[in-house]
């Protein structure tokens, strides 16, 4: 039997991996970053080389990389979602439209998979490893593109 403590933790967790997507796919960067410790780590993983540390950098780098999509267009299924005591991780399948880099004119409608690994401290997301493959994002793009 399960300890109800790790039972409460493990859905809190996931409740709050489902309220930070929620928030990013709305581009409230606000309540999002309040979701965070200040200290927080973002590692998207097909760019170790270049994590992301603190809320102020965080807020920069989501700033840049939501302007790649229409506001409005973010659609996020949630394909699975694995969570226990200190961490979650989420399987998802996200929408948007895309006018970033080699979109057409009035952009296009792309999908793509990512895996969020979050591991939780006091309650807010400590570290998050992004996982999607870039070539597969920039297939889509060009797939979707007229």
């Amino acid at each position: 039997m399960q300890d109800p403590v790790e039972t409460r933790l493990s859905r809190d967790n996931e409740a709050l991996l489902r309220k930070q997507v929620d928030a990013w796919a709305r581009n409230d960067l606000d309540e999002l970053l309040t979701l965070y410790n200040e200290e927080m780590e973002y590692i998207d993983i097909p760019f170790i080389d270049r994590p992301v540390r603190g809320k102020k950098d965080f807020r920069e780098y989501l700033e840049m990389y939501n302007a790649q999509f229409v506001p409005g267009t973010v659609q996020v299924e949630y394909v699975n979602i694995i969570a226990n005591s200190t961490s979650a991780v989420g399987e998802l399948s996200v929408k948007a439209r895309y006018i970033g880099d080699g979109a057409p004119e009035g952009g296009v409608d792309i999908s793509w998979p990512v895996v969020l690994i979050d591991t939780f401290v006091n309650g807010k997301v400590s570290t998050e490893h992004a996982h999607f493959d870039s070539q597969a994002f920039a297939r889509a793009v060009k797939l979707a593109a007229p």
